[in-house]
């Protein structure tokens, strides 16, 4: 069916918004009769009933307090890197208007508020986890389509979207590939993902390292935080094939700092280096239409 957006993600058959679902109150009833829920205030839900409360990492408040730092030069710095990288993904699109975006785990929507912001006429969709999250941004910014699905086997059809935005979730997954295969599949051919995520050995790590003292992550939510080598070989495994990395410098004060800073900035150049120092980096990769094979080392 052209144009379809939502599928049944085990059958993998266009999903009938009219008769398939349920309302809200309904679910624990007619869930695995009915694909999803309606919830009162129109966004749909996905997960099932046992997953919603175990999901709800926002059900007591916002535990990343991204609401309460939006202004905050971190939030400032990522929320322009995005939109840097977007207007990149979107140049190659084409027109603008026709854009379909998604903000994977998009938490309560005030990013993806900013994405629809940027891009008016586009087709903004947001989904997350945790149900009260979805509730929040249904709540505040009209005109996206939010949802409450699992970002591992998103409820969307095949080559759907012009972009994904994965905006800081990387590090929280425990399997980064299988999330990078389902982007693939909801990806239109010669889609953009755009991923920011820590890097291991920021600046800080870097200078713990030379110290002998382990890297440290930086937040407990964290699963795990990866090298930019490893995110770019993550990619060019899961069939991206790399545009850009990008990463604006965060002033920094004290000599000694940015003394460091400087050393290590001329020697990446010196190298080659791929490598960013700053926390946070972030990558924009087209899905390649054929899985190119990677070349092994022999023996």
């Amino acid at each position: 069916m052209a144009g379809q957006k939502y599928v049944d993600t085990r059958l993998r058959r266009p999903i009938d918004l009219a008769k398939d679902g349920c309302d809200f109150a309904e679910w624990p009833a007619r869930h695995g009769q009915a694909l999803f829920a309606r919830h009162a205030k129109g966004f749909l839900v996905f997960l099932s009933p046992s997953e919603l409360e175990a999901s709800d990492e926002y059900a007591a408040a916002d535990p990343y307090s991204v609401e309460a730092r939006i202004d905050s030069d971190f939030h400032a710095r990522r929320i322009d890197c995005t939109l840097e990288l977007l207007r990149d993904a979107a140049g190659a699109a084409g027109d603008t208007s026709e854009l379909k975006i998604l903000d994977l785990g998009c938490g309560q929507g005030h990013i993806t508020a900013r994405i629809k912001s940027e891009f008016p006429g586009a087709e903004v969709s947001g989904l997350d986890y945790s149900i009260s999250a979805i509730d929040y941004a249904a709540d505040r910014f009209p005109g996206i389509d939010f949802i409450v699905g699992n970002a591992y086997t998103c409820p969307y059809a095949d080559d759907y979207f012009d972009v994904v935005v994965c905006n800081n979730l990387w590090e929280h997954v425990p399997d980064p590939l299988v999330l990078l295969g389902e982007i693939r599949r909801v990806l239109r051919p010669n889609g953009c993902v755009i991923i920011s995520t820590p890097s291991r050995y920021r600046i800080r790590n870097l200078v713990r390292v030379l110290l002998g003292k382990p890297v440290v992550l930086v937040s407990a939510h964290h699963v795990t935080e990866y090298t930019v080598g490893q995110v770019i070989e993550q990619l060019a495994y899961g069939g991206f094939s790399l545009r850009r990395t990008y990463s604006q410098p965060i002033p920094v004060t004290g000599w000694k700092v940015k003394l460091v800073k400087a050393l290590a900035r001329m020697a990446l150049a010196m190298t080659g280096s791929h490598h960013q120092l700053e926390t946070t980096v972030f990558y924009l990769a087209r899905r390649m239409n054929e899985r190119q094979a990677r070349p092994v080392e022999s023996a």
